[in-house]
């Protein structure tokens, strides 16, 4: 994986948790970010670089990522990338002799196959695609041994780019485990410290604190809607400041990251959140109702109709629109908000995880026998 964008390492440690509870103690997970890891300086920093692209310069972005999406530029720029990559992935792997590889990263797929290639070692791989509908060319690599693709959108694509049909299986995105459970809800709020009568509206940014979070909890606190507030920064310490520096008008709490994201989403009514795949499904493992604030440009773009057409969501790209659309979820007597859990939980794939880790066994043991 590489740490750009939460979701990559959140989709790995799912993955390690998943084969773990198949295999309790037979195997030993490693999480490596293979650009810190395998690339030269500065490639090696190249991490830290999207936030600040996403959110700072979003239209060049757009421009990148549609510029990209395309095998002949691909390949151009994999022939400038691999010879700058290559030996540390063939450190790494003489290192760590691993029994499979599995990538949730665009980029490490055809790297590490080129590295293997070289080593002449037939190690098992598996790419496991954390972007939603819209996947990128670089995802990807018919040379892997499996692809596991979170919708059938993303395995049309990967069709289309030269994958028989028998590599390529729809599992969903994997999620913790937890988000699969279904806690009483009001043991939860107590446990959180939240008041029981007030319904609970959750911002979140992903794991970056990207995004308009600031801007919509102050306009959901102005608007004194009858709500509570939870706000979760991610890593942004200085939006955490921020929050921390206002005096609300209604109810909040702000947090930084967290590591109880499942309890949080099961006690909450409503989640307000950019359009980030990860967030995206394990808001509907919990059954939660999404209002979609934003969106990355390129790969995020196509979740939002995702979740608009299954009605477990809808896009409110402005924070007065979604105030307006809160105002319509809160009112006391409609069903909004009890049809958008039925539908959530209906696109949901909570055992995602558990699958995907269930055909990577069997792909590693297949190998070793």
């Amino acid at each position: 994986m590489s740490d750009t964008g939460g979701g990559h390492r959140s989709a790995a440690r799912a993955i390690a948790e998943a084969m773990d509870s198949l295999r309790p103690g037979k195997y030993r997970f490693e999480i490596v970010d293979f650009l810190a890891s395998c690339a030269p300086f500065p490639l090696n920093r190249s991490g830290r670089l999207y936030r600040p692209a996403v959110t700072y310069v979003p239209s060049l972005w757009r421009w990148a990522w549609h510029m990209s999406d395309d095998p002949r530029r691909m390949a151009l720029f994999l022939k400038l990338l691999t010879p700058l990559a290559e030996g540390g992935f063939i450190r790494l792997f003489r290192r760590k002799r691993p029994r499979a590889i599995v990538s949730v990263h665009p980029l490490a797929n055809h790297l590490a196959i080129r590295a293997m290639r070289r080593l002449g070692e037939p190690i098992p791989m598996v790419t496991v695609v954390t972007d939603l509908v819209d996947a990128h060319a670089f995802w990807f690599c018919p040379e892997v041994d499996l692809c596991l693709v979170p919708t059938e959108q993303a395995r049309a694509r990967a069709l289309a780019f030269g994958f028989t049909s028998d590599k390529v299986k729809v599992t969903g995105l994997p999620i913790g485990l937890e988000f699969a459970e279904q806690p009483a809800r009001k043991g939860l709020r107590e446990k959180l410290g939240l008041r029981e009568v007030l319904p609970i509206v959750l911002v979140v940014g992903g794991g970056g604190g990207i995004g308009q979070v600031f801007e919509v909890a102050e306009a959901i606190a102005k608007a004194h809607l009858p709500a509570q507030l939870l706000v979760v920064a991610g890593h942004n310490r200085r939006l955490r400041r921020r929050l921390e520096a206002v005096k609300w008008e209604i109810p909040i709490r702000v947090f930084g990251f967290v590591d109880n994201m499942p309890e949080l989403m099961h006690a909450s009514d409503v989640i307000v959140t950019k359009a980030g795949p990860t967030t995206i499904c394990e808001a509907l493992a919990c059954g939660l109702p999404i209002i979609l604030s934003g969106a990355i440009p390129g790969q995020e773009e196509g979740n939002v109709d995702y979740v608009v057409r299954g009605g477990a969501g809808r896009w409110a790209p402005t924070p007065e629109e979604v105030v307006a659309i809160l105002e319509e979820l809160l009112t006391p007597g409609g069903n909004g908000v009890a049809q958008m859990r039925r539908n959530a939980l209906r696109l949901a794939r909570p055992g995602a995880a558990l699958e995907a880790a269930r055909l990577i066994v069997e792909l590693a043991e297949g190998n070793r026998r």
